[in-house]
């Protein structure tokens, strides 16, 4: 009797895990799509899959296009936290020391920071035809998955440390640190190395100095080049601070 009752319960068991399997994902899209909103897709449902159904319109940006992850909120939140807490203990070592801009710099940056929203976002191809055909980009989906298609936009910010955040007008084909001379760097900024993140969430760290100029980078429009603190100050904190702000910057969205 009792091998009997342990038999039955096996097999309910195994066939709860399979119809959980099976069970159809919920996908949402947002933003310039023909059809908003949530849509249910089979449980091998693919990008292709999910970016045909929302089937976004002539006007949406696609390289912009933004994959959202319930999955990756948590490590975004933690990355975000991990950020705002090394800056707050550069501005305090930089106020002990009496660091006036340093400290400023940290403080703007870190309330900054703290003020974008953890997004869940996931550098993913969501062209539709184009991930359709290509096995290496059309990954699986997973539940709660957002599908995000924004407008294209017309320039190209500068963030982090300068004067103030500039937004500048997109060139074709002019090279990443062309930019960075409409918006001037402030007394703490990296004067060697900046950040490049393009639309597709994509980031590149590139020389900017004469010894150590990257090769010549075209931007995307809506792209966004993050000026760092100086590394030889922001290293005794947390050596792995500027890489962290660019791949939080690299999580958020195109409107």
């Amino acid at each position: 009797m009792k091998r009997a009752l342990i038999l039955m319960l096996s097999l309910a068991l195994g066939v709860a895990a399979v119809s959980a399997s099976d069970a159809p994902l919920r996908i949402s899209a947002e933003g310039l799509v023909a059809h908003p909103g949530m849509s249910s897709l089979p449980a091998t449902g693919r990008y292709s899959d999910a970016a045909l159904a929302a089937s976004p319109t002539a006007d949406a940006y696609l390289l912009g296009a933004a994959l959202l992850r319930p999955s990756l909120v948590d490590a975004q939140t933690r990355l975000r936290a991990g950020a705002v807490y090394s800056l707050g203990e550069l501005a305090r070592r930089a106020g002990k020391d009496g660091n006036d801009a340093l400290m400023k710099r940290a403080m703007a940056m870190l309330a900054w920071i703290r003020a974008l929203p953890v997004t869940g976002r996931q550098v993913a191809l969501l062209d539709p035809r184009v991930v359709e055909i290509s096995a290496e980009a059309n990954l699986p989906l997973a539940d709660g998955d957002v599908l995000h298609y924004p407008a294209r936009p017309t320039t190209v910010r500068i963030v982090g440390a300068v004067t103030a955040p500039c937004e500048v007008a997109f060139t074709p084909m002019q090279d990443a640190h062309r930019y960075l001379a409409a918006c001037p760097a402030d007394s703490v900024a990296d004067v060697d190395y900046f950040f490049v993140i393009q639309p597709d969430g994509k980031i590149m760290r590139q020389g900017r100095a004469l010894w150590n100029r990257s090769e010549p980078l075209p931007l995307a429009p809506g792209a966004v080049l993050y000026v760092p603190i100086a590394i030889s100050v922001t290293t005794a904190v947390d050596p792995e601070l500027d890489k962290d702000v660019a791949n939080f910057i690299g999580t958020q969205v195109l409107p």
